[in-house]
């Protein structure tokens, strides 16, 4: 069994998609990181930058001398955090490879930031009323996972259930760990 010391090595996003017609539930999709970069506590700031337009960057504070669960933080502007998973990784701890790893897998649960356009008078007269309620729902439910995070209970937070595939970008996932 690894030592809960060791930074995490089990990581996977699960992005959700929300879509506008509200009656048809969020898809869910989980895939690996394309890159997870160790960055300790004394290391130079400057590396978490987005190196390219459009990079997606998740930092995972993780503090093993810490009680309580890491966090998650999105640098990316259309990308945001709602929500981390921990759970047992599925045969992680009959491994016994060295060296030795952390046998937790860590979930960071993601969500689109969607950039609106601002409805004027002039684009649309009569908007439906139906996707107001809609554009209010959505927000409404991206606002609650976003003000739960990081006290939500993890039971609570699922939905439904994640669909496996890849998004379109994985997002690059820098781990900042204590020196």
């Amino acid at each position: 069994m690894a030592s809960p010391e060791e930074p995490p090595y089990y990581v996977l996003i699960s992005h959700n998609s929300l879509l506008n017609n509200v009656s048809v539930p969020a898809s869910s999709s989980l895939a690996h990181p394309s890159v997870i970069q160790y960055h300790y506590a004394d290391d130079s700031p400057h590396a978490l930058l987005p190196q390219y337009p459009g990079e997606h960057i998740l930092v995972l504070d993780y503090d093993p001398s810490k009680l309580t669960l890491p966090t998650v933080k999105s640098l990316s502007s259309d990308l945001a955090v709602s929500g981390l998973r921990v759970t047992d990784a599925p045969g992680a701890g009959a491994a016994d490879d060295e060296p030795k790893r952390n046998d937790k897998m860590y979930i960071l649960e993601t969500t689109a930031v969607l950039e609106e356009k601002c409805i004027s008078v002039e684009d649309n007269d009569n908007p439906s009323p139906h996707s107001i309620l809609a554009r209010f729902k959505q927000r409404n439910t991206i606002l609650r996972r976003a003000l739960q995070y990081p006290e939500a209970d993890p039971e609570d937070q699922s939905d439904t259930e994640p669909i496996l595939a890849s998004p379109p970008e994985p997002p690059v996932l820098s781990q900042g760990l204590p020196t």
